[in-house]
């Protein structure tokens, strides 16, 4: 009487199959929004300084960003990071292997550009409201 029952099959799991499009997911690698969602779980923290890029592309209203709005949204973030980028060229600026070299030149553009840095990030920011 054993070889009168069908052999069981494996039961499928049923989490990989979708009763929208009616199909199974192949890889655990290929869902789009497992994927992202694991990579905003691992983004390392970034101080809070700026937001997922999914609240980022939304207004306010939840409507996605004008072409304006996201500018202005980069010229913000430019404008906060302005003192890190200044600080960070005063400590190239004092490391002693690179004292007197066209190598610190190189490596930050101009030497003493900070000054330059934040006038051009105002003039831009004045011509954006023209």
């Amino acid at each position: 009487p054993s070889d009168a029952t069908p052999l069981k099959t494996k039961k499928k799991n049923l989490n990989s199959y979708s009763p929208t499009t009616g199909t199974c997911q192949m890889s655990p690698f290929s869902s789009p929004t497992s994927h992202n969602a694991q990579n905003l779980r691992n983004r390392p923290s970034n101080d809070g300084t700026e937001q997922n890029d999914s609240e980022s592309r939304l207004s306010r209203r939840g409507q996605p960003q004008t072409e304006e709005d996201a500018f202005m949204e980069l010229q913000s973030k430019v404008k906060s990071s302005l003192v890190r980028i200044v600080k960070t060229r005063a400590n190239l600026s004092s490391l002693q292997a690179l004292e007197g070299s066209r190598e610190l030149e190189n490596i930050i553009g101009v030497s003493d550009l900070s000054c330059v840095l934040s006038a051009e990030v105002q003039k831009t920011q004045v011509l954006s409201k023209e």
